[in-house]
């Protein structure tokens, strides 16, 4: 009778190698997995506890008209809305209209939509205005802004943005030529500036709230202006 031969145990080295490096690879995958969502997390934590704010301040003095002060006012805080207009008389008398502070996801309705009128409408690349138009009545706009830790401010000072926005200044071309080294100033010429977004600015901020909020300034500064 035949004798059975033994089952082939010997040690295969490769298989064994192959398989010990896609245990390896598998590992090494899920650590850099773990690793790799474990910093977003971090990162989304983090953005969503940082602080966020907006401050959007418009004051108007007014030395030819009844008010001499008016201030509108609007913040935002980690998406809290809220809005103040304050305003004072020649006599001295100050009234206060307060808006309250809510969350809203309402489009239109709350401080971060009208910053976003605003920046678009050039908040960040406005400057300083020299006295025109109405010289009495100056405007100063204040915007703040803070996200994620990083912070830009900006203060602008203007006259009569309806002067800006229609009329503007004159911007002078002088052409100076080789055999004429000093220019003919009575030939030069000149180009209007007329720059409608500090009227724009000033709307986006006055305009805002909702009509009761709108209404109730409007009363009380009526109401002002007849108490002078």
């Amino acid at each position: 009778m035949p004798r059975r031969s033994a089952p082939d145990v010997r040690f295969r080295p490769i298989p064994a190698f192959i398989a010990i490096a896609v245990i390896i690879a598998i590992a090494g995958m899920w650590v850099l997995f773990a690793r790799t969502e474990a910093g977003r997390y971090d990162a989304t934590r983090r953005v969503q506890q940082s602080r966020s704010e907006i401050l959007m301040r418009l004051q108007i003095t007014d030395l030819g008209g009844p008010l001499v002060q008016e201030i509108y006012e609007l913040k935002d805080i980690d998406g809290v809305s809220s809005a103040r207009y304050s305003a004072t008389n020649f006599a001295g008398t100050t009234v206060h209209v307060a808006a309250p502070a809510r969350r809203t996801k309402e489009y239109g309705s709350d401080v971060a939509y009208v910053f976003g009128q605003a920046v678009q409408d050039g908040i960040w690349e406005l400057t300083d205005k020299p006295p025109r138009g109405n010289t009495a009545k100056q405007y100063t706009v204040y915007v703040s802004q803070l996200v994620t830790g990083q912070h830009g401010d900006r203060t602008i000072t203007f006259t009569d943005p309806h002067y800006w926005a229609t009329t503007g200044g004159h911007q002078f071309h002088i052409k100076l030529e080789r055999n004429k080294p000093v220019p003919d100033l009575l030939q030069m010429k000149s180009t209007q500036i007329v720059d409608p977004r500090y009227q724009k600015v000033v709307d986006d901020i006055t305009s805002f709230g909702s009509p009761g909020f709108r209404a109730a300034v409007a009363t009380q500064r009526a109401k002002l202006i007849a108490a002078k």
